[in-house]
Parts: structure tokens; sequence; C-alpha cells
């Protein structure tokens, strides 16, 4: 496994997360919880827009990797101008239909979507724009796919971190200014715009798709629209969970609740992506892997399995800290006072623990991914997105806070990615779990202390003490991590003398 690119994706996502561990509390803060949660319902519904997407970063990261990995100039330059130009059809229409629909239906969609109470002519202008700015994101995808294939992973990173520091900054001046929603979205776009520019420009240095010449190939076509629609299956899950759920909360839930439960996920769902964007790298490593499996077929099981323990460590390396500093993000700086909602405390500790046992699955996903089993990818994560949002309804009604963050439990159901891959690949479906048995005794035993135990110092003793029995185990995985960190230590010491 590429430790220098992982940890390129690693610094990258961990840049983002603490960008929106900063803004997203402060702009709770600065909005008040109730305004927040609408500002939580239009950026879901422009992120609803992107399930067209058909995971078109992933499909492209897979089949401009399968070039890379051809032998022939011949056959490069064959599969170049089939593959190139479908995918370019694909996400320039797929764009097309987000831009004029909220072009030309925002009032329908904002009617859908929304309570007849919230919609005004400034929320309508709003989500025009984070509609706009959806489909920009669209094109984006495309590119840094491309980017990504040819291993560009600290450029793609770089471009990122720039685009989300700066539209965090500016979303976090508006909203200090008291800026109304418009504002906020027309920023976002504007930024999106100079990004995809960017994208364009460093994207065509490595692969000139304007030079292409088209040469249609049915059984490629065939190849990308099958592997990119049952790769959409499985976004589709993701996203209508993501957005859907703040809808359904609006909807059965007070204002208040709706607020407080944005800001945690917004929050606690980065240990997902943090593990999504780390692990990335593997895509390409694994699709050429996989395409010579016959002869590279051990050097695929080891990749596998240290993606799995890699993975392992990140998210709860990652869940461990945010156990450690929950206090205060809530309190000083979400600004949410725990005297009148005591329950956000334990409501936070349990997404902390939803989520770092559902992102175990991230490696399962992506191994999907690489060796074409994409149909499972769907299967799975539509029936754990649609028990999520069921269980939400269900015990949001009952329970308040407690009962729409314990129905994201159903997305847990995902670890069958897991033990698919583990099934195909080294035919044992649980072998997965015992590479990763011992970290996830330590995580469950602090876990539990910690929730039992409603101590702030305690809670970070423990957490504090877990974290450094992981570092131990994962050195242990990975004895070549020690002899990179010391190779780099001895080189700063020659510089200095």
């Amino acid at each position: 496994m590429s430790i220098k690119n992982n940890l390129y994706n690693i610094f990258g996502g961990a840049g983002r997360a603490i960008l929106f561990l900063l803004t997203i509390p402060l702009m709770v803060n600065y909005m008040g919880v109730e305004k927040f949660g609408v500002w939580a319902l239009i950026t879901s519904i422009g992120n609803i827009a992107l399930m067209l997407d058909v995971g078109i970063a992933s499909t492209t990261m897979h089949f401009v990797s399968e070039i890379n990995a051809l032998e022939t100039k011949e056959e490069v330059e064959h599969k170049t101008k089939t593959v190139i130009p479908i995918l370019l059809i694909i996400n320039v229409l797929l764009s097309a239909i987000v831009a004029i629909s909220f072009l030309f239906f925002t009032t329908e969609i904002a009617h859908v979507f929304l309570n007849n109470s919230i919609v005004s002519d400034d929320i309508i202008i709003a989500l025009r724009w984070i509609g706009l700015y959806s489909s920009i994101m669209l094109i984006q995808h495309l590119f840094s796919g491309i980017m990504q294939a040819y291993n560009q992973f600290l450029t793609v990173n770089i471009i990122k971190f720039i685009n989300i520091f700066v539209i965090n900054i500016g979303l976090l001046v508006f909203s200090f200014l008291e800026e109304d929603f418009v504002t906020l979205t027309f920023y976002m776009f504007s930024i999106s715009i100079l990004t995809l520019l960017t994208y364009i420009y460093l994207a065509s240095k490595k692969l000139n798709i304007f030079k292409i010449k088209p040469k249609f190939d049915y059984q490629t076509t065939k190849n990308i629209i099958s592997y990119s629609g049952t790769t959409w299956v499985g976004y589709f899950g993701s996203v209508i969970f993501t957005q859907f759920d703040k809808i359904i909360i609006g909807k059965i839930t007070t204002p208040e609740i709706l607020g407080i439960y944005a800001a945690i996920i917004s929050i606690t769902s980065y240990i997902s992506s943090i593990a999504t964007v780390g692990l990335q790298p593997i895509i390409p490593r694994l699709t050429e892997l996989w395409t010579k499996v016959k002869t590279k077929k051990e050097e695929f099981v080891n990749e596998y399995k240290h993606a799995i323990q890699f993975n392992t460590f990140l998210i709860f390396f990652a869940s461990l800290l945010m156990l450690i500093i929950y206090k205060v993000l809530l309190e000083n700086i979400m600004n949410i006072n725990l005297d009148i909602y005591p329950d956000s405390i334990l409501a936070f500790k349990l997404a902390i623990f939803i989520y770092a046992f559902n992102s175990l699955s991230i490696p399962g996903f992506y191994t999907l991914m690489a060796i074409k089993k994409t149909k499972y990818i769907g299967i799975w994560q539509l029936t754990g997105s649609f028990l999520a949002l069921f269980s939400i309804y269900l015990f949001g009604q009952s329970y308040g806070l407690y009962g729409v963050i314990i129905g994201n439990i159903g997305l847990i159901i995902t670890l069958m990615f897991n033990i698919i891959t583990a099934k195909i690949i080294v035919k044992k479906p649980f072998e997965w779990f015992k590479y990763i048995f011992k970290p996830i005794l330590i995580f469950s035993i602090t876990i539990s202390l910690i929730l039992m135990v409603n101590n702030v110092y305690l809670n970070s003793l423990f957490a504090l003490i877990a974290i450094v029995l992981l570092v131990i185990w994962y050195f242990n995985q990975q004895p070549e991590l020690l002899i990179i960190i010391s190779n780099v230590i001895k080189k700063r010491k020659n510089e200095v003398l």
C-alpha cells in the first residue's frame, strides 16, 4: 500500500475536517441553532443533486487506472479514445440535467423538500445557486478522477484543501455579518467555478482530453455504463441517507433538534470522510493488481489486509480524539447550552460510536469497486440507508434527539462489504475481522467506559490510553512505517549537521 499517497489523502482530509470542525460550530454560534437547521436543509437539497454523480470520480479513476496498466502503446491509445469521450459525455449530460432542474423548477423543488412555512423568495434563489454549485461539482469529479488515476493525490488534496478553505472562511465571514442564504450560496458557486478551471488545466497536462479523437467501442461503452450504473446505486444509497435524514427530522421534530442533530452529524460524519479520503489511493493500486491477479494474488491480498488495518487505525484514532474534545466542541465553540440541551453530550458520544463502526466498511467498499463487484455496493448501501432513514423516522418521533441519532445505526449493515470481499479474495468471510480484532476490542471497551462514566476528565483519560494502545498495535502491524519515520529523522539530523 502506498503510504505516501495515503498520507497525502489523510493530511488533506484531516485538514478539510479541521476546517469543518472549526467552521460548522462557529456557524451554529453565529446563525443560531434554528437558522443553521434551515441552512443544513438547503445544502442537503443541493447535495441530493449529486446523486446523479454516478460515482464519476471513482469510475474515471478505475478505467484510467486500467489504461495505465496496459502494456502496449496501441492498447493505451485505443482504450483512451473510447473511455475518455464516454466519461465526458455522461458527465456533461448529468451536469446539464442538474443545472436545468434548479434553474427552471426551483419553486417546485423547494415545496417538495421543505416545509411551506420556511419557503420564501430568498430560499428559492438560494436553492437555485446551490443547484448550480452542485452541477459544477459533478464536472469537477471527472477531472479529479483523472488526476488521481495518475497518482496525483498530493495535487488533488492541495486543490481540495484550498477550495474548502476559501469556501469555509467565506461562509464563516458571511455568517458573522448575518448575510442571507442567497449570498452564501452564490459565493459557493463562484468559488466552484474557479476550482473547476484549475482541475481542467492540471488534468489536461496529464491527459490532453481535448485532443482525443473519439473512437466508440460497444463493449467498452457497455462496461463503463454498467460499472458506473452499479457504482451509482451505491453512491445513491449513501447520498440519499446523508441528505434525507435532515429532511425527515425537519418534518417530525422541532427546529432545535434538527439544528443540534445537523451540527453533531456534520462533525461526527467526518470520521467516515477522513477514512474515505485516507484509503482512496488503494483504488488504482488494487485495480492494477486485479488485472494481473493470477500472478499477483499474494500481493493483492497483502494490499487488502494493509488497507483494512490502516482504515481501522485511522477511524478509531480520529474517533478517540473527538471523544477528548467533545465538550469543548459542543459548549464552547458551537455555543450549545448544555443546561437547556443536556442530551447533546450523550447524543454526540453515540454518534461517534455509530460512525466509527460504520466506517469499518470502507475497505470493502473500495475493494468491491476495484474488482468490479459494484452490484453488492448498491444492494447493501441502499439497504443500510433505507433502514437508517426508517429507524430515524420511527425512533425520532418517540425519543427525540436520542432517537434520531440511534437511527443512524442502520448504516452499520454495510459491514457486509467486508464480508463479501473477504469471501471473494481469501475464501473466508470473516477473515477481515481477524485482521483488526484487537483494535475493535480496545475501542469497544473504551467507548463503553465513556458512555457509562459522565466525567470529562475520566473520558479523556480513557481515550488517551486507548490511543496509545492503538498506536502500539498499528506499528506492530506495519513495521515498515517505523523504518520510514526512522529514515526521515536520520535525514533531518544529517541536514542539521
